[in-house]
């Protein structure tokens, strides 16, 4: 029997911040239908609760004040290791790691470098389209941050041609890696390349 497929991700229904949540929430459930499918998902509190036939783990901000987005970014995947740790020990680990956003990225690649299970990660902006610039410490250092995390990832999904050479230009992915679509069809296709 396969084990799960484990996406992480900082937001997604009933906890939405921006588009992601809503772009997620047309994905995944599409992947549930094909694979056993489990989530991890910042939330007001702890909790385990289903949804379209995804296991969804919440986890709450252990720290409720921050000073700066990156110490922000480090102490939620500090969360999402703790419910990513319960999800993996009560679902028998996980077949693949996917994650949905830079700042889940960190804790994705612990946790798939840890068990040895493929990373995906799913690439929707980077500090450069986002700022246009890096100018800034803060800038820097969230583009390092994306840069180790795109790196590691045996296969990162984006939306158009304009991100994939991005990625290739900037952030020193090999263009191999780098899957043009980040729809349902496309995911599922690259997920039964790698677990069947």
């Amino acid at each position: 029997m396969m084990r799960p497929i484990l996406h992480i991700t900082w937001e997604y229904p009933p906890f939405v911040v921006g588009a992601l949540s809503k772009y997620l929430s047309e994905i995944i459930p599409n992947i549930a239908s094909q694979y056993t499918t489990v989530l991890v998902v910042r939330g007001d509190t702890d909790g385990v609760f289903e949804s379209q036939g995804i296991k969804i783990y919440k986890v709450g901000s252990s720290v409720r004040t921050h000073p700066h987005i990156l110490t922000y970014a480090h102490l939620l995947n500090l969360d999402l290791l703790r419910g990513a740790a319960n999800a993996l020990h009560e679902n028998g680990g996980a077949s693949l790691i996917h994650s949905h956003d830079w700042i889940s990225s960190i804790a994705s690649i612990y946790l798939s470098s840890y068990i040895g299970c493929p990373l995906f990660i799913s690439v929707y902006t980077t500090e450069i389209t986002r700022s246009h610039s890096l100018k800034s410490v803060l800038s820097l250092g969230i583009f390092d941050l994306e840069r180790y995390c795109f790196q590691r990832a045996e296969r990162v999904f984006v939306r158009d041609h304009q991100m994939r050479d991005l990625l290739v230009s900037e952030y020193g992915v090999d263009r191999g890696r780098i899957v043009l679509g980040n729809d349902p069809e496309t995911i599922l296709k690259t997920y039964r390349g790698i677990l069947n």
